[in-house]
């Protein structure tokens, strides 16, 4: 891994703490509505998250719902909020608008003051209707935790070949930022920032780089680091351990100097190394490997990520880390005596282990996002255009009637045609590949060897 480059760190760091109210990690049997848009609805960093919960508490069920819908504000949402938050009975909710709030029609070169008005009148319209969403979900739902999330940025300065840019639309969301981080005060919540984090990666990389976005092509969706990012600073918003074991072991005395979150037993000298049992109570941070560039210049894995093996008490020379028998890394005694992070070494059971439970997770995340976009279209057909959704016929009619069959809202009406048959079958899967993901997680024990290796000349 290359090393992450130290005024990156000190940027992110800082702004990642500087406006976020600490809260505690989620507890056993919670259930935690997350409230957005298409951001939120693509379930890419609710995911990461449920990963990060998945194993490293694997003695705790924490239930995550999508409650996104693709093209949403935060006055849309509130004619779903009965069915989609309040009916699931949240013990925690988060909350993300801003991205279709904002009004980015109105962002242009120049703009005059019509456009100006119609910006202001959109942050009007931001802030009278996130109260409103608050004040429902506080009454009606048994006032639970909130998570006051500040929006993802519009990257309004990466070069891209795409006229697709909204100049000053960016500035909008800043504002909009700066509302959420008020509600979050006067509802005494814990407050989320993603927004100046993410832009200020964004200009500092574009120094550089100015084709550089931690945000997609669209300048809306973040890309796959863009949700890891999101979901690491959720997680250091709540205090999330970074440890996942930490076992030290002194070969000159055999035996277990320190053992955290984990059980360390057998240990043994063997020609000139050591043998030890463990099994830890908690399985690496799975990351997908589209996020991974990520690693580079965010401190995730020291944040979220240790799972370190200590060795003291070796002669010099180098020694092969062995797991089940199986090569898992080559270190000197002296690497091995300051500690070394196995929490993404791809050859360890664990990691393998905790990437099959990320696999699990995402076939339940994919599924639960195609039954939520089949019932937000459903939704939107039946308030949009006044479509009895319960007759084949007439759906089939409201497609024909789109001209450009390439139109979104033409595309989610064929979508909703083809699929809607298998929309109970979608949720059951949800369930049974949540139950996977439960089953797989469970931690086992390990024998690790530690041996010395004479070194190839």
């Amino acid at each position: 891994m290359k090393k992450i480059v130290p005024s990156t760190i000190a940027l992110l760091g800082f702004l990642s703490l500087s406006h976020v109210v600490c809260a505690e990690v989620f507890k056993d049997g919670e259930t935690v509505c997350l409230l957005g848009d298409s951001i939120t609805a693509r379930g890419a960093t609710q995911t990461i998250i449920c990963d990060y919960y998945l194993t490293r508490f694997p003695d705790r069920t924490v239930r995550f719902v999508n409650a996104g819908r693709s093209g949403d504000t935060s006055g849309g949402s509130l004619g779903r909020l009965a069915e989609d938050v309040i009916g699931k009975k949240p013990t925690s909710v988060s909350i993300m608008f801003g991205m279709n709030d904002v009004n980015r029609g109105a962002y242009v070169a120049n703009p005059d003051d019509a456009k100006k008005g119609q910006q202001r009148q959109a942050l009007e319209g931001y802030k009278a209707n996130m109260e409103k969403v608050v004040a429902r979900i506080r009454a009606e739902a048994g006032d639970p935790k909130l998570y006051f999330i500040t929006p993802s940025p519009f990257d309004q300065t990466v070069v891209l070949e795409k006229e697709n840019n909204q100049p000053g639309c960016n500035d909008g969301l800043g504002l909009c930022a700066e509302i959420v981080r008020q509600m979050a005060a006067t509802n005494h919540s814990t407050l989320v920032d993603f927004h100046a984090p993410m832009t200020a990666l964004n200009l500092e990389r574009q120094k550089k780089d100015p084709t550089w976005t931690i945000i997609g092509g669209d300048r809306v969706h973040p890309s796959a680091p863009g949700h890891l990012m999101m979901a690491w600073l959720f997680l250091k918003a709540q205090g999330a351990p970074a440890v996942v074991s930490a076992i030290k072991i002194d070969a000159a005395s055999a035996r277990a100097a320190e053992s955290v979150n984990a059980e360390v037993s057998r240990v043994e000298t063997k020609e000139g190394g050591v043998v030890f049992t463990a099994r830890e109570n908690a399985l690496p941070f799975p990351i997908d490997a589209a996020a991974k560039s990520l690693l580079e210049i965010a401190p995730v894995e020291s944040d979220l990520a240790q799972e370190t093996l200590t060795v003291t008490g070796l002669a010099a020379g180098s020694y092969e880390v062995r797991i089940d028998g199986n090569a898992v890394g080559r270190h000197t005694a002296a690497d091995l005596a300051h500690g070394i992070n196995l929490a993404f070494n791809e050859a360890t059971p664990q990691y393998k282990q905790a990437q099959t439970v990320r696999s699990h997770n995402e076939q339940r995340r994919n599924a639960e996002a195609q039954a939520c976009s089949l019932m937000n279209t459903r939704r939107w057909m039946q308030s949009r255009y006044k479509v009895n959704v319960d007759d084949p016929a007439a759906v089939q009619a409201h497609y024909d009637r789109f001209e450009d069959k390439k139109e979104y809202n033409a595309g989610m009406a064929l979508n909703y045609i083809k699929n809607w048959p298998r929309y109970e079958e979608l949720i059951q899967q949800v369930t049974q590949h949540e139950n996977n993901a439960l089953a797989a997680r469970a931690p086992v024990p390990h024998r690790y060897e530690v041996a010395p290796v004479s070194e190839r000349k």
